[in-house]
Protein backbone atom coordinates (compact mmCIF):
# COMPACT_ATOMS: atom_id res chain seq x y z
CA UNK A 1 0.00 0.00 0.00
CA UNK A 2 1.36 3.42 -1.20
CA UNK A 3 2.15 5.68 1.78
CA UNK A 4 0.75 8.52 2.16
CA UNK A 5 3.11 12.00 2.79
CA UNK A 6 0.08 14.07 3.79
CA UNK A 7 -0.91 12.36 6.68
CA UNK A 8 2.72 12.07 8.10
CA UNK A 9 3.65 15.86 7.24
CA UNK A 10 3.24 18.23 10.00
CA UNK A 11 0.33 20.58 10.02
CA UNK A 12 2.34 23.60 10.30
CA UNK A 13 4.84 22.46 7.21
CA UNK A 14 2.29 21.78 5.27
CA UNK A 15 0.55 24.67 5.19
CA UNK A 16 3.72 26.31 4.96
CA UNK A 17 4.43 24.69 1.41
CA UNK A 18 0.75 25.35 0.21
CA UNK A 19 1.70 29.18 0.60
CA UNK A 20 5.21 28.39 -0.88
CA UNK A 21 3.40 27.47 -3.46
CA UNK A 22 1.12 29.90 -3.89
CA UNK A 23 3.67 32.44 -3.62
CA UNK A 24 5.51 31.37 -6.78
CA UNK A 25 2.09 31.53 -8.80
CA UNK A 26 1.81 35.17 -7.80
CA UNK A 27 5.53 35.52 -8.60
CA UNK A 28 4.70 34.22 -12.31
CA UNK A 29 1.20 36.38 -12.75
CA UNK A 30 3.32 39.47 -11.99
CA UNK A 31 6.09 38.36 -14.69
CA UNK A 32 3.01 37.85 -17.41
CA UNK A 33 3.91 34.91 -17.52
CA UNK A 34 1.39 31.77 -18.61
CA UNK A 35 2.17 28.20 -16.79
CA UNK A 36 2.48 26.98 -20.33
CA UNK A 37 5.44 28.81 -20.65
CA UNK A 38 7.41 28.53 -17.83
CA UNK A 39 6.94 24.54 -17.82
CA UNK A 40 8.31 24.61 -20.98
CA UNK A 41 10.96 27.07 -20.14
CA UNK A 42 11.11 23.79 -17.22
CA UNK A 43 11.25 21.33 -19.61
CA UNK A 44 8.37 19.27 -18.08
CA UNK A 45 4.92 18.75 -19.11
CA UNK A 46 2.20 21.41 -18.33
CA UNK A 47 0.40 19.16 -16.08
CA UNK A 48 3.34 18.60 -14.10
CA UNK A 49 4.02 22.39 -13.53
CA UNK A 50 0.39 22.73 -11.90
CA UNK A 51 0.77 20.00 -9.31
CA UNK A 52 3.96 22.28 -8.52
CA UNK A 53 1.87 25.55 -8.30
CA UNK A 54 -0.78 23.65 -6.05
CA UNK A 55 2.25 22.65 -3.39
CA UNK A 56 2.07 18.89 -4.31
CA UNK A 57 4.66 16.92 -1.89
CA UNK A 58 5.32 14.46 -5.34
CA UNK A 59 6.81 17.31 -6.86
CA UNK A 60 10.97 17.03 -6.59
CA UNK A 61 13.00 19.92 -4.98
CA UNK A 62 15.01 20.61 -7.69
CA UNK A 63 12.02 21.37 -10.02
CA UNK A 64 11.10 23.77 -6.99
CA UNK A 65 14.69 25.42 -7.36
CA UNK A 66 14.49 25.56 -11.11
CA UNK A 67 11.33 27.14 -10.77
CA UNK A 68 12.61 30.05 -8.44
CA UNK A 69 15.99 30.38 -10.39
CA UNK A 70 13.56 30.90 -13.79
CA UNK A 71 11.14 33.48 -12.44
CA UNK A 72 14.72 35.41 -11.13
CA UNK A 73 13.93 34.90 -7.35
CA UNK A 74 17.34 33.72 -6.95
CA UNK A 75 18.84 30.96 -5.30
CA UNK A 76 17.29 30.45 -1.32
CA UNK A 77 18.52 26.92 -1.31
CA UNK A 78 22.09 28.16 -1.40
CA UNK A 79 22.58 29.01 1.92
CA UNK A 80 19.44 27.73 3.65
CA UNK A 81 21.47 24.55 5.32
CA UNK A 82 25.16 26.48 5.82
CA UNK A 83 27.34 24.97 8.72
CA UNK A 84 28.25 28.59 9.45
CA UNK A 85 24.50 29.64 10.09
CA UNK A 86 23.75 26.47 11.81
CA UNK A 87 23.89 27.86 15.78
CA UNK A 88 22.15 24.87 17.32
CA UNK A 89 24.70 22.81 15.37
CA UNK A 90 27.84 24.93 16.21
CA UNK A 91 26.39 24.70 19.70
CA UNK A 92 26.46 20.81 19.82
CA UNK A 93 30.05 20.92 18.06
CA UNK A 94 31.45 23.15 21.33
CA UNK A 95 29.27 20.42 24.02
CA UNK A 96 31.51 17.69 22.35
CA UNK A 97 34.97 19.51 22.94
CA UNK A 98 36.75 18.86 26.22
CA UNK A 99 36.58 21.07 28.72
CA UNK A 100 39.89 22.21 28.19
CA UNK A 101 39.04 22.87 24.73
CA UNK A 102 35.74 24.59 25.94
CA UNK A 103 37.54 27.14 28.68
CA UNK A 104 40.26 28.26 26.10
CA UNK A 105 38.53 28.21 22.64
CA UNK A 106 40.64 28.34 19.32
CA UNK A 107 40.76 32.30 18.76
CA UNK A 108 42.23 31.10 15.35
CA UNK A 109 39.31 29.55 14.09
CA UNK A 110 36.86 31.76 14.48
CA UNK A 111 38.67 34.64 12.85
CA UNK A 112 37.03 35.99 9.94
CA UNK A 113 39.06 35.44 6.76
CA UNK A 114 41.47 37.81 5.45
CA UNK A 115 44.28 37.72 2.43
CA UNK A 116 47.48 36.65 3.46
CA UNK A 117 49.76 39.37 4.91
CA UNK A 118 51.82 41.51 1.96
CA UNK A 119 55.30 40.14 1.39
CA UNK A 120 58.02 42.92 0.63
CA UNK A 121 59.57 42.45 -2.88
CA UNK A 122 60.37 44.35 -5.44
CA UNK A 123 57.84 44.41 -7.56
CA UNK A 124 54.43 43.95 -5.33
CA UNK A 125 51.43 42.47 -6.68
CA UNK A 126 47.54 43.47 -7.09
CA UNK A 127 45.52 40.89 -7.63
CA UNK A 128 41.77 42.01 -9.66
CA UNK A 129 39.38 39.22 -10.36
CA UNK A 130 37.71 38.49 -14.05
CA UNK A 131 34.07 36.22 -13.05
CA UNK A 132 32.16 35.62 -15.50
CA UNK A 133 30.68 33.19 -18.39
CA UNK A 134 33.63 32.41 -20.91
CA UNK A 135 31.95 29.36 -22.73
CA UNK A 136 28.54 29.23 -24.01
CA UNK A 137 26.20 31.23 -25.86
CA UNK A 138 27.12 33.91 -23.52
CA UNK A 139 30.61 33.73 -23.27
CA UNK A 140 31.80 37.13 -25.23
CA UNK A 141 30.08 38.65 -22.23
CA UNK A 142 32.71 37.46 -20.01
CA UNK A 143 35.60 37.14 -22.30
CA UNK A 144 35.26 41.27 -22.82
CA UNK A 145 35.26 41.73 -19.73
CA UNK A 146 38.60 39.40 -19.33
CA UNK A 147 39.88 41.13 -22.25
CA UNK A 148 39.54 44.89 -21.25
CA UNK A 149 41.20 43.86 -17.62
CA UNK A 150 43.89 42.47 -19.29
CA UNK A 151 44.54 45.14 -21.20
CA UNK A 152 43.98 48.00 -18.99
CA UNK A 153 46.89 45.58 -16.41
CA UNK A 154 49.02 45.89 -19.46
CA UNK A 155 48.96 49.59 -19.80
CA UNK A 156 49.57 50.22 -16.31
CA UNK A 157 52.16 47.63 -15.98
CA UNK A 158 54.48 49.01 -18.45
CA UNK A 159 54.09 52.12 -17.15
CA UNK A 160 55.63 51.13 -14.18
CA UNK A 161 52.41 50.01 -12.48
CA UNK A 162 49.89 51.73 -10.44
CA UNK A 163 50.98 54.43 -7.53
CA UNK A 164 48.59 53.26 -3.91
CA UNK A 165 50.04 55.11 -1.20
CA UNK A 166 53.97 55.13 -1.68
CA UNK A 167 54.09 52.31 -3.58
CA UNK A 168 54.25 51.14 -7.40
CA UNK A 169 52.12 47.98 -8.02
CA UNK A 170 52.63 45.42 -10.84
CA UNK A 171 48.57 44.53 -11.65
CA UNK A 172 47.45 40.91 -12.06
CA UNK A 173 44.62 39.45 -13.55
CA UNK A 174 42.88 36.60 -12.41
CA UNK A 175 40.19 34.65 -14.58
CA UNK A 176 37.59 31.98 -13.58
CA UNK A 177 34.57 31.11 -15.96
CA UNK A 178 31.44 30.09 -14.33
CA UNK A 179 29.62 28.80 -17.70
CA UNK A 180 26.26 31.05 -16.80
CA UNK A 181 26.14 28.55 -13.82
CA UNK A 182 25.36 29.69 -9.72
CA UNK A 183 27.19 27.25 -8.06
CA UNK A 184 29.97 27.97 -10.60
CA UNK A 185 29.68 31.40 -9.81
CA UNK A 186 29.92 30.55 -5.92
CA UNK A 187 33.10 28.09 -6.39
CA UNK A 188 34.53 31.02 -8.57
CA UNK A 189 33.78 33.66 -5.82
CA UNK A 190 35.60 31.44 -3.30
CA UNK A 191 38.90 30.51 -5.50
CA UNK A 192 39.35 33.81 -6.20
CA UNK A 193 38.63 35.58 -2.76
CA UNK A 194 39.72 32.40 -0.77
CA UNK A 195 42.39 30.74 -2.68
CA UNK A 196 43.93 33.82 -4.57
CA UNK A 197 43.49 36.33 -1.83
CA UNK A 198 41.72 38.79 -4.31
CA UNK A 199 39.47 41.59 -2.98
CA UNK A 200 38.13 43.39 -6.02
CA UNK A 201 36.30 41.20 -8.65
CA UNK A 202 35.11 42.40 -11.97
CA UNK A 203 31.61 40.24 -12.74
CA UNK A 204 29.82 38.00 -12.78
CA UNK A 205 27.06 38.84 -15.70
CA UNK A 206 24.00 37.96 -15.07
CA UNK A 207 21.99 38.16 -11.88
CA UNK A 208 21.94 34.40 -11.23
CA UNK A 209 25.34 34.14 -11.04
CA UNK A 210 25.62 37.62 -9.06
CA UNK A 211 22.90 36.41 -7.04
CA UNK A 212 25.25 33.15 -6.16
CA UNK A 213 28.59 35.01 -5.36
CA UNK A 214 27.51 37.84 -3.60
CA UNK A 215 27.24 36.01 -0.06
CA UNK A 216 30.67 34.64 -1.03
CA UNK A 217 31.99 38.19 -1.58
CA UNK A 218 30.57 39.36 1.25
CA UNK A 219 31.44 37.05 3.96
CA UNK A 220 35.27 37.23 2.74
CA UNK A 221 35.73 40.96 2.54
CA UNK A 222 35.49 41.07 -1.47
CA UNK A 223 33.65 44.03 -3.83
CA UNK A 224 31.95 42.80 -6.99
CA UNK A 225 31.89 44.65 -10.20
CA UNK A 226 28.96 42.86 -11.94
CA UNK A 227 27.09 43.71 -15.39
CA UNK A 228 23.59 42.94 -14.33
CA UNK A 229 20.50 45.41 -14.19
CA UNK A 230 19.11 43.99 -11.16
CA UNK A 231 18.32 46.81 -8.76
CA UNK A 232 18.15 44.42 -5.71
CA UNK A 233 21.44 42.94 -6.29
CA UNK A 234 23.43 46.96 -5.33
CA UNK A 235 20.19 48.36 -2.87
CA UNK A 236 20.62 48.11 1.06
CA UNK A 237 21.53 45.84 2.75
CA UNK A 238 23.63 44.89 -0.21
CA UNK A 239 27.48 47.16 -0.10
CA UNK A 240 29.68 45.10 -2.22
CA UNK A 241 28.14 45.07 -5.54
CA UNK A 242 28.81 47.98 -7.82
CA UNK A 243 26.80 48.20 -11.13
CA UNK A 244 29.48 48.49 -14.11
CA UNK A 245 27.03 49.78 -17.23
CA UNK A 246 24.42 51.83 -17.96
CA UNK A 247 21.38 49.90 -16.79
CA UNK A 248 18.24 49.09 -19.52
CA UNK A 249 15.71 51.14 -16.98
CA UNK A 250 17.69 54.23 -17.42
CA UNK A 251 18.84 53.96 -21.19
CA UNK A 252 15.19 52.51 -22.30
CA UNK A 253 13.44 55.54 -21.65
CA UNK A 254 16.11 57.59 -24.15
CA UNK A 255 15.94 55.23 -26.88
CA UNK A 256 12.74 54.82 -27.34
CA UNK A 257 11.95 58.54 -27.00
CA UNK A 258 14.42 59.07 -29.64
CA UNK A 259 12.74 56.63 -32.13
CA UNK A 260 9.25 58.24 -31.37
CA UNK A 261 10.75 61.57 -32.09
CA UNK A 262 12.97 60.98 -35.01
CA UNK A 263 11.15 57.97 -36.99
CA UNK A 264 7.55 58.22 -35.35
CA UNK A 265 7.50 54.78 -34.04
CA UNK A 266 4.14 54.00 -31.86
CA UNK A 267 3.91 50.35 -30.99
CA UNK A 268 6.66 47.68 -30.09
CA UNK A 269 6.84 43.95 -29.45
CA UNK A 270 9.12 42.19 -27.41
CA UNK A 271 11.31 38.83 -27.59
CA UNK A 272 13.42 37.43 -24.46
CA UNK A 273 15.37 35.02 -23.09
CA UNK A 274 13.70 32.79 -20.66
CA UNK A 275 16.65 33.74 -17.59
CA UNK A 276 15.81 35.57 -14.59
CA UNK A 277 17.65 38.57 -16.01
CA UNK A 278 16.15 38.35 -19.46
CA UNK A 279 12.08 38.20 -17.83
CA UNK A 280 13.26 40.86 -15.79
CA UNK A 281 14.39 43.30 -18.73
CA UNK A 282 11.47 42.04 -20.60
CA UNK A 283 9.35 43.64 -17.62
CA UNK A 284 10.98 46.33 -17.33
CA UNK A 285 11.17 47.47 -21.14
CA UNK A 286 7.38 47.06 -20.94
CA UNK A 287 6.37 49.40 -17.75
CA UNK A 288 8.93 52.12 -19.50
CA UNK A 289 7.52 51.78 -23.31
CA UNK A 290 4.06 51.75 -22.02
CA UNK A 291 4.59 54.62 -19.50
CA UNK A 292 6.21 57.04 -22.50
CA UNK A 293 3.19 56.28 -25.08
CA UNK A 294 3.80 53.16 -26.83
CA UNK A 295 1.50 50.47 -27.57
CA UNK A 296 2.47 47.09 -27.21
CA UNK A 297 1.51 44.52 -29.49
CA UNK A 298 3.01 41.18 -28.12
CA UNK A 299 5.27 40.22 -25.42
CA UNK A 300 4.66 36.16 -25.50
CA UNK A 301 7.84 35.53 -27.23
CA UNK A 302 10.47 33.80 -24.97
CA UNK A 303 13.39 31.31 -26.04
CA UNK A 304 16.43 29.22 -24.83
CA UNK A 305 19.54 31.30 -24.90
CA UNK A 306 21.67 29.31 -27.37
CA UNK A 307 18.53 26.29 -28.22
CA UNK A 308 18.03 25.37 -31.74
CA UNK A 309 14.34 26.97 -32.21
CA UNK A 310 15.03 30.29 -31.13
CA UNK A 311 14.03 31.71 -34.09
CA UNK A 312 10.42 30.38 -33.20
CA UNK A 313 10.08 32.83 -30.53
CA UNK A 314 9.48 35.20 -33.09
CA UNK A 315 6.37 34.09 -34.91
CA UNK A 316 4.11 36.07 -32.13
CA UNK A 317 6.19 38.94 -32.02
CA UNK A 318 6.06 39.93 -35.69
CA UNK A 319 2.76 38.20 -36.58
CA UNK A 320 1.33 42.25 -36.71
CA UNK A 321 4.54 43.68 -37.55
CA UNK A 322 5.72 46.49 -35.36
CA UNK A 323 7.07 49.59 -35.29
CA UNK A 324 10.33 48.34 -33.00
CA UNK A 325 11.51 45.05 -31.95
CA UNK A 326 12.49 44.71 -28.23
CA UNK A 327 15.46 42.00 -28.10
CA UNK A 328 16.33 42.45 -24.19
CA UNK A 329 19.55 40.41 -22.73
CA UNK A 330 20.65 39.41 -26.23
CA UNK A 331 23.59 36.82 -25.76
CA UNK A 332 25.76 37.76 -28.60
CA UNK A 333 25.55 33.70 -30.32
CA UNK A 334 21.97 34.32 -30.04
CA UNK A 335 22.09 37.93 -32.31
CA UNK A 336 22.94 36.72 -35.03
CA UNK A 337 20.21 34.49 -35.88
CA UNK A 338 17.39 36.14 -34.09
CA UNK A 339 18.37 39.65 -36.02
CA UNK A 340 18.57 37.74 -39.84
CA UNK A 341 15.58 35.68 -39.32
CA UNK A 342 13.60 38.79 -38.25
CA UNK A 343 14.79 40.57 -41.49
CA UNK A 344 13.77 37.09 -43.31
CA UNK A 345 10.35 37.40 -41.51
CA UNK A 346 10.03 40.93 -43.46
CA UNK A 347 10.47 43.01 -40.58
CA UNK A 348 12.52 46.58 -41.73
CA UNK A 349 11.84 48.60 -38.41
CA UNK A 350 14.61 49.61 -35.58
CA UNK A 351 15.49 46.55 -33.43
CA UNK A 352 16.50 48.10 -29.34
CA UNK A 353 19.01 45.57 -28.10
CA UNK A 354 20.09 47.70 -24.11
CA UNK A 355 23.18 46.10 -24.26
CA UNK A 356 26.04 46.25 -26.73
CA UNK A 357 26.18 43.98 -29.52
CA UNK A 358 29.53 42.79 -31.60
CA UNK A 359 28.96 45.30 -34.18
CA UNK A 360 31.67 43.99 -36.95
CA UNK A 361 30.24 40.06 -35.98
CA UNK A 362 27.00 41.22 -37.45
CA UNK A 363 27.83 43.23 -40.58
CA UNK A 364 30.55 40.26 -41.32
CA UNK A 365 27.65 37.44 -40.37
CA UNK A 366 24.74 38.78 -42.09
CA UNK A 367 25.41 42.49 -43.85
CA UNK A 368 22.35 44.74 -44.45
CA UNK A 369 20.20 42.66 -41.91
CA UNK A 370 22.11 44.31 -39.22
CA UNK A 371 21.34 47.76 -40.55
CA UNK A 372 18.59 49.42 -37.82
CA UNK A 373 20.40 47.93 -35.15
CA UNK A 374 20.03 50.23 -31.98
CA UNK A 375 22.10 49.40 -28.77
CA UNK A 376 24.32 50.84 -25.98
CA UNK A 377 28.12 51.93 -26.85
CA UNK A 378 30.91 52.54 -25.33
CA UNK A 379 31.32 55.76 -22.91
CA UNK A 380 33.82 57.33 -25.70
CA UNK A 381 31.45 57.97 -28.49
CA UNK A 382 33.24 56.66 -32.15
CA UNK A 383 34.31 60.48 -32.53
CA UNK A 384 35.40 61.18 -29.77
CA UNK A 385 37.73 58.42 -28.54
CA UNK A 386 41.17 59.87 -26.75
CA UNK A 387 44.17 58.91 -27.24
CA UNK A 388 44.53 56.60 -24.04
CA UNK A 389 41.51 54.70 -25.74
CA UNK A 390 42.81 54.34 -28.67
CA UNK A 391 46.13 52.68 -26.95
CA UNK A 392 43.33 50.54 -25.29
CA UNK A 393 41.45 49.55 -27.94
CA UNK A 394 44.93 49.04 -29.83
CA UNK A 395 46.00 46.28 -27.29
CA UNK A 396 42.34 44.62 -26.80
CA UNK A 397 42.71 43.92 -30.06
CA UNK A 398 45.66 41.95 -30.13
CA UNK A 399 44.50 39.92 -27.02
CA UNK A 400 41.65 39.07 -28.34
CA UNK A 401 41.77 38.97 -32.12
CA UNK A 402 39.51 41.40 -33.81
CA UNK A 403 37.83 44.65 -31.63
CA UNK A 404 34.14 44.34 -29.93
CA UNK A 405 32.53 47.16 -29.20
CA UNK A 406 31.29 46.03 -26.19
CA UNK A 407 34.67 46.68 -24.47
CA UNK A 408 33.60 49.91 -25.12
CA UNK A 409 31.36 49.28 -22.53
CA UNK A 410 33.60 47.60 -19.75
CA UNK A 411 36.55 49.65 -20.25
CA UNK A 412 35.66 52.21 -17.04
CA UNK A 413 35.59 49.08 -15.25
CA UNK A 414 39.43 48.69 -13.92
CA UNK A 415 40.34 52.17 -14.85
CA UNK A 416 37.59 52.95 -12.07
CA UNK A 417 38.79 50.19 -9.46
CA UNK A 418 42.40 51.48 -9.73
CA UNK A 419 41.75 55.33 -9.20
CA UNK A 420 39.18 54.55 -6.48
CA UNK A 421 42.43 52.56 -4.42
CA UNK A 422 44.62 55.06 -5.70
CA UNK A 423 42.47 57.48 -3.87
CA UNK A 424 41.40 55.40 -0.56
CA UNK A 425 45.65 54.30 -0.32
CA UNK A 426 47.17 51.25 0.61
CA UNK A 427 44.49 50.50 3.53
CA UNK A 428 42.16 49.46 0.89
CA UNK A 429 44.18 46.45 -1.03
CA UNK A 430 43.50 44.24 2.02
CA UNK A 431 40.38 46.08 4.00
CA UNK A 432 37.27 47.37 1.01
CA UNK A 433 35.89 49.56 3.73
CA UNK A 434 38.48 52.17 2.46
CA UNK A 435 37.60 51.93 -0.96
CA UNK A 436 33.73 52.08 -0.07
CA UNK A 437 34.39 55.00 1.97
CA UNK A 438 35.79 56.94 -0.99
CA UNK A 439 33.04 56.49 -3.05
CA UNK A 440 30.59 59.26 -2.16
CA UNK A 441 33.01 62.08 -2.88
CA UNK A 442 35.00 59.88 -5.93
CA UNK A 443 35.39 61.98 -9.78
CA UNK A 444 37.95 62.01 -12.08
CA UNK A 445 38.07 62.82 -15.88
CA UNK A 446 37.29 60.28 -17.98
CA UNK A 447 40.82 59.30 -19.49
CA UNK A 448 39.12 57.33 -22.78
CA UNK A 449 37.44 60.68 -24.05
CA UNK A 450 37.91 64.22 -25.57
CA UNK A 451 34.49 65.53 -24.23
CA UNK A 452 34.35 67.43 -21.30
CA UNK A 453 33.12 64.45 -19.16
CA UNK A 454 33.57 62.94 -15.40
CA UNK A 455 33.47 59.59 -14.35
CA UNK A 456 31.97 58.61 -10.83
CA UNK A 457 29.98 56.67 -9.16
CA UNK A 458 26.24 57.49 -8.50
CA UNK A 459 23.01 55.51 -8.03
CA UNK A 460 21.45 57.39 -5.10
CA UNK A 461 17.90 57.78 -6.94
CA UNK A 462 18.17 53.87 -8.70
CA UNK A 463 19.79 52.45 -5.97
CA UNK A 464 19.57 54.00 -3.08
CA UNK A 465 23.04 54.70 -2.97
CA UNK A 466 26.06 55.10 -4.50
CA UNK A 467 26.69 51.96 -6.59
CA UNK A 468 27.00 52.43 -10.41
CA UNK A 469 29.93 53.73 -12.24
CA UNK A 470 28.83 56.90 -13.28
CA UNK A 471 29.87 57.00 -17.54
CA UNK A 472 28.14 58.81 -20.04
CA UNK A 473 25.26 57.08 -21.97
CA UNK A 474 26.05 56.10 -25.43
CA UNK A 475 23.41 54.90 -27.94
CA UNK A 476 24.82 53.71 -31.26
CA UNK A 477 23.36 52.20 -34.20
CA UNK A 478 24.45 49.92 -36.90
CA UNK A 479 23.77 52.08 -40.51
CA UNK A 480 24.90 50.80 -44.53
CA UNK A 481 27.17 48.29 -42.88
CA UNK A 482 29.05 51.27 -39.97
CA UNK A 483 28.15 51.47 -36.52
CA UNK A 484 27.48 55.56 -35.84
CA UNK A 485 26.56 57.55 -33.11
CA UNK A 486 22.90 58.44 -32.07
CA UNK A 487 23.26 60.73 -29.28
CA UNK A 488 25.18 60.91 -25.87
CA UNK A 489 23.99 62.24 -22.67
CA UNK A 490 25.74 62.53 -19.15
CA UNK A 491 25.12 60.57 -16.36
CA UNK A 492 23.65 63.70 -14.76
CA UNK A 493 21.04 63.85 -17.72
CA UNK A 494 19.55 60.84 -16.73
CA UNK A 495 19.93 59.72 -13.38
CA UNK A 496 18.45 62.39 -11.61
Amino acid sequence: MKRSLDAELPISVAVSLKKFAADIRVARLRRGLTAEQVATSLGVHRSTYGRLEAGDLGVSIGLYAATLYTLGLGLPFGDLADPSRDEEGQALDLARLPRRARREPSTRARRPKSSPPATRSAEPVIKIGVLGTMSGPAAPWGLVSKHCAESTAQMYNEAGGVEIGRERYRVQVVSYDDAMQPGQAAEGARFLTETQGVRYIIGPNVEQTIAAATPVAERNNAMLFPYSFTRSLYRPPHENAVLCQIANYQAAPRIYRHLMQREGVQTFSIVSPSTPEGLQQRSEIMRIAKGIGMRMLSASGIYRPGAEDIDHALGPALATMPDVLALPNLAPQDSVRLIAHAREMGFSGPITAEAAQDADLLVKSIGSQADGLVMLGGASPTNSRSERMQEFMNRYVRLAGQWNDEAGTKVHTLELILATLQMAGSSALGDIRFFKAMIPDFSIENPMSTRRSKLSYMGDRDLKQKRQIGIPLVVNTISGGELKNLFVEEPSEFSH
